[in-house]
């Protein structure tokens, strides 16, 4: 009889160490095209955060079209003080007006709304002493970001008065960007010598530390050309590169680090490197392969959010998944194949120094599996007690307070104080549908009397910048200076609530000039009235982020556990690592809330000031990233398991063998993650912080807890249930049932 076939992936295996002379260069080419491509990816980023369709950016356009002659706009506010004059005394005016028409000289067609044109009170301070105007170039973002250093210089500080503070969306980006940078700097600079580091002191080699981070390098260029393609078709965030290398390091890390190991163990059980790299290929190549799919599952959610700026997210960070299971499934193999005993060459302690096989996760595998009920009791009643604070975690970040130290937050906090919030306001853009509409005098009138009535909502309302009187006249000289465009038609009224654009106040001057917009469109039949403005684009981006996630979520969750159940025919094990995982999220939701928002170790972090709430992207992006790399962890320990199970092994007796010869691995890779992520908390910018804790906290709870303690406890305590598929559900998913197998004393 002949022997059997080996498996598919064994057989593709032996292929690529048979063929590596080939496979090699072929691969080689495909690199030097890929570093081509990677090159260009700066070409297709951009940092604009864009929704388009919605009422928000059709207001914008609007905006652009008519007030910029159809270019594209960017705002800079600066305030003005003075300890003695008010805003009434000539010589205030003459100084803030000269200064304003300095700024505004340097771009032509730059609009110019302030006090000395409107006569709008809203924009003076309570005593008199302070002004604000905006400045809107017809510029984009990032020219406008770069024009900020000379708009600060030509504005200046006129004798006598306060220091001028400059603000604004243009300049808050100026000021903040090197924040964010820093600490993706930092997160990029720390990963690479400490992974190696680590590496070192696990493979004892330099020869294999060197193969994990080669392999997470080629996983990167290979994902950012993928992503370079991506952007001939689509919006593609700038962030995308930090994303693309964090996650390729993470993955292409572990992936390579269970391969490399499992070919050490091959050959030095005998096998020669034919044989060695079709086994390793069977088994950890199997385990790669199926973490890639549950990667790549839950990195999903972002690519199928209505946003934009998230979905190029999710593009780049899916493509890092493919990369890097084609790097372990082609490359890597034949590598080793050519290497054969050589992987383990240049020593950099001696042979003797290393810890023999499962030296510290036997005794720990042993105490777990014996121990299982009050391990799983504690550590879940811990993560559990962590979840239940998630609830009060809070989505409405107030960026001013997280920034205290820059001027832009200077001059809004400054604003705020007297002004609420009047630096990002709502703006109605109002078609009037004809030519000097805006002029007619009943639409004055009435627009006059959507503003009186704004105004009286002083409980939401902090200020309406709009003209008070109703005199054609008068309104056309204060109007015409930027409220109300070339042509008349168009007209500008711009409210603004007494927080910042996430505050309560500002959620509840959405809802009113929501209310009340067709009372305003009514005004001028056969116009249109359109909401716009910082608070309104702020409440569209949440709800187009966190309306859809919920039902994603679940999506992704029934994808998985299909997944993992086609994967080790088992009903019990994947339905425990996706209610594990959403345990391991929950309480790290928790944690973030406890240190950010409640204060406890926050010091510690350099976060010294009240957080009203975290950053607005910072859950959906730790729930994708997060959900993937668990399961990564999950796949590596079960698959090693399953691998003994197959084998004849009794349940208890897979259990500890697949803790003891993956808990190093997995402890490893958990180990090089929290180091590389913790690089975030290293930085300036609260919201970086704020993910940096969240990933290196996940990883640590997740892989250090969750997989090697409560994971193995339950799985001894459920015995031969984890290893069965009952007919009827193996139907719907389309695999060979496996009946539950007769045990002697129920846990074995």
């Amino acid at each position: 009889m002949p022997p059997p076939r080996p498996p598919l992936l064994e057989r593709h295996g032996r292929r690529m160490a048979r063929g590596r002379w080939i496979v090699i260069p072929l691969f080689l080419v495909l690199l030097v095209g890929a570093v081509v491509l990677s090159g260009r990816l700066g070409e297709v980023t951009t940092s604009e955060q864009s929704m388009p369709g919605s009422e928000g950016a059709r207001g914008i356009a609007l905006v652009e079209e008519h007030f910029s002659d159809g270019r594209e706009t960017s705002d800079v506010q600066p305030v003005f003080r003075h300890p003695t004059l008010t805003v009434d005394d000539p010589g205030y005016r003459a100084a803030v007006t000269a200064a304003l028409g300095r700024a505004a000289a340097l771009v032509p067609g730059t609009r110019v709304v302030s006090y000395f044109d409107t006569g709008s009170r809203d924009m003076v301070g309570q005593d008199g002493h302070m002004t604000f105007a905006t400045l809107s170039y017809p510029l984009g973002e990032q020219e406008a970001m770069d024009l900020v250093p000379a708009i600060r210089d030509a504005i200046g500080t006129p004798p006598g008065f306060s220091p001028t503070l400059v603000g604004g969306d243009a300049a808050m980006s100026h000021d903040i960007e090197p924040g964010v940078e820093d600490s993706l700097a930092r997160a990029e600079m720390i990963v690479l010598p400490v992974a190696l580091l680590i590496l070192l002191v696990f493979f004892g080699s330099a020869v294999s530390a060197l193969l994990p981070l080669l392999m997470a390098g080629v996983a990167i260029t290979f994902a950012m050309a993928g992503t370079y393609v991506a952007g001939q078709g689509m919006e593609i965030a700038d962030l995308v590169t930090n994303v693309i290398t964090l996650v390729g390091v993470a993955l292409g890390v572990d992936y390579s680090l269970l391969v490399v190991s499992r070919f050490r163990d091959e050959i030095r059980g005998g096998a020669d490197r034919v044989t060695a790299t079709g086994r390793t290929v069977a088994t950890a190549g199997r385990a790669v392969l199926l973490s890639g799919v549950t990667v790549a599952i839950g990195l999903a959610v972002l690519v199928a959010l209505p946003v934009p700026f998230m979905r190029s997210l999710g593009v780049g960070g899916m493509l890092v998944p493919v990369a890097a299971v084609l790097c372990a499934l082609t490359i890597l193999p034949a590598t080793l194949a050519a290497l054969g005993p050589r992987v383990d060459s240049l020593r950099v302690y001696p042979r003797r120094w290393r810890l023999r096989e499962a030296a510290v996760w036997g005794p720990i595998a042993r105490a777990v599996t014996g121990r299982a009920i009050p391990v799983a009791a504690v550590v879940l009643v811990g993560l559990l007690a962590l979840a239940g604070q998630s609830g009060g975690m809070s989505i409405h970040q107030d960026q001013l307070a997280d920034s205290p130290g820059l001027e832009s937050t200077q001059a809004g906090l400054l604003v705020r104080d007297e002004l609420g919030g009047t630096f990002n306001p709502n703006v109605y853009v109002i078609d009037t549908g004809r030519p000097g509409g805006a002029y007619d005098p009943a639409t004055i009138s009435s627009l006059a009397g959507v503003a009186d009535g704004l105004r009286a909502e002083a409980g939401v309302v902090s200020g309406v910048t709009w003209p008070t009187t109703t005199d054609p006249a008068a309104f056309r000289a204060a109007a015409g200076q930027g409220l109300v465009d070339a042509s008349g038609r168009f007209a500008l009224m711009q409210v603004a609530p007494h927080g910042d654009e996430m505050s309560p106040s500002a959620r509840a001057l959405n809802a009113l000039m929501s209310d009340r917009k067709d009372d305003v469109a009514a005004i001028v039949p056969g116009g249109e009235v359109l909401l716009t403005g910082a608070p309104a684009v702020t409440n569209e981006f949440t709800d187009a982020l966190y309306g859809p996630f919920p039902w994603l979520v679940a999506g992704v969750l029934v994808l998985t556990l299909v997944a993992l159940m086609r994967a080790f025919r088992s009903w019990l094990i994947p339905l425990m690592a996706v209610v594990l995982s959403g345990v391991s999220l929950l309480a790290t939701y928790g944690l973030l809330y406890l240190v950010f928002q409640r204060g406890f170790g926050g010091g510690i972090l350099g976060v010294d000031h009240d957080v009203r709430g975290i950053a607005l992207w910072v859950p959906v992006m730790l729930f994708a990233f997060l959900f993937g790399i668990s399961m990564d962890y999950q796949v590596f320990l079960v698959e090693r398991m399953r691998e003994l199970r197959d084998g004849g092994a009794a349940n208890i007796d897979a259990v500890r063998g697949g803790l003891a010869g993956t808990g190093r691995v997995v402890g490893t890779a958990a180990m090089i993650m929290i180091v590389a992520f913790g690089g975030f908390i290293a930085g300036s910018d609260v919201g970086m912080k704020e993910f940096g804790f969240g990933l290196a906290a996940a990883v640590a709870v997740d892989a250090l807890l969750v997989r090697c303690l409560i994971v193995p406890a339950l799985m001894r305590l459920a015995g031969e249930r984890n290893w069965t598929m009952p007919h009827g559900l193996a139907r719907v998913v389309r695999v060979r049932p496996r009946p539950a197998a007769r045990t002697i004393g129920g846990l074995r």
